[in-house]
């Protein structure tokens, strides 16, 4: 069982690399800077930066999620997390399939809620930690919102006496910035579940406050796993995002890319488990024409 739980977080990271990351490289493919498979691999590099980088500077996420529920040793919390774990995967691959943007660790953060009220009952959540979801939820929605609002005032005069190249050239760095908070923000939830596992493994309590240098095994396996997933991208969903859904300008997916980095970089760092499409399909919402039909 042990095996086959490790190897199904395995692919649960793998999914949501495949389709969540794709957001970050959407822009940059929906505006035709740069072909999809040349931004898959850069997307990879960064966001397995971003999970070792972030991991070192502010472990906070992966604290979130590794003390929201109550797992009590022995089977019955192998129980509770292998379901959280089957379902999300089965909402993440239906998703995939219609080409639907999705945030599997929002849905992680459900799937372990609901399996630990099954087992344990309502005590056996942290509500603590789950206002802190809530918190982020609220945060991806209004202060991309806000945010938006900011950099495009701001920045709306300045960017139209920039050449067309530099603002390309912006574009391609705001990438690997988007790429590298993807990886700062949904591989550390990962690592809070793969904490949960190991805890479970060697019957110990699990830590309120996990020290990096403690689970630098863990960091570096889910940074590698996410970084191979990322790099296969997931092709239907940049194209829904970056083309389909949204008409984009080179200077709206700049300011696009410029306010969710901004906004990623602010739940980061604090304990706030932010939704990474949120962000980005809050700003579309904001500042590009949005082709309603598609969302």
């Amino acid at each position: 069982m042990k095996i086959t739980i490790l190897l199904i977080i395995t692919i649960l990271i793998f999914t949501n690399a495949l389709t969540d990351a794709p957001n970050a490289i959407a822009t940059l493919v929906g505006t035709k800077v740069m072909e999809f498979k040349k931004a898959a691999v850069l997307s990879a590099i960064f966001n397995l930066i971003g999970i070792i980088v972030m991991s070192f500077a502010n472990f906070s996420v992966a604290n979130c999620i590794s003390s929201m529920v109550n797992f009590n040793d022995g089977i019955l919390g192998y129980i509770v997390l292998i379901s959280a774990i089957i379902s999300v995967i089965v909402f993440a691959l239906v998703a995939l399939l219609f080409g639907v943007p999705t945030s599997e660790t929002h849905a992680l953060v459900a799937g372990l809620t609901g399996s630990a009220i099954a087992i344990y009952g309502i005590n056996g959540v942290n509500y603590h930690d789950w206002i802190n979801v809530l918190v982020g939820l609220a945060w991806s929605i209004a202060g991309t919102y806000i945010i938006s609002v900011i950099i495009t005032k701001s920045l709306k005069n300045v960017i139209n006496k920039v050449s067309e190249n530099k603002i390309k050239n912006a574009q391609i760095i705001n990438t690997c910035g988007m790429s590298f908070m993807h990886g700062a923000q949904d591989g550390q939830k990962f690592i809070g579940l793969l904490i949960i596992f190991m805890c479970l493994l060697r019957k110990t309590a699990i830590p309120e406050s996990a020290a990096p240098f403690d689970y630098i095994e863990i960091i570096l396996f889910t940074a590698i796993v996410m970084a191979i997933g990322c790099s296969f991208g997931g092709k239907k969903i940049v194209q829904n995002i970056g083309s389909d859904m949204a008409t984009l300008s080179i200077q709206e997916g700049l300011f696009s890319d410029i306010t969710t980095i901004i906004t990623l970089l602010i739940a980061s760092l604090t304990r706030f488990t932010c939704k990474y499409n949120t962000c980005q399909n809050n700003v579309y919402n904001r500042s590009c024409q949005i082709k309603w039909s598609k969302i």
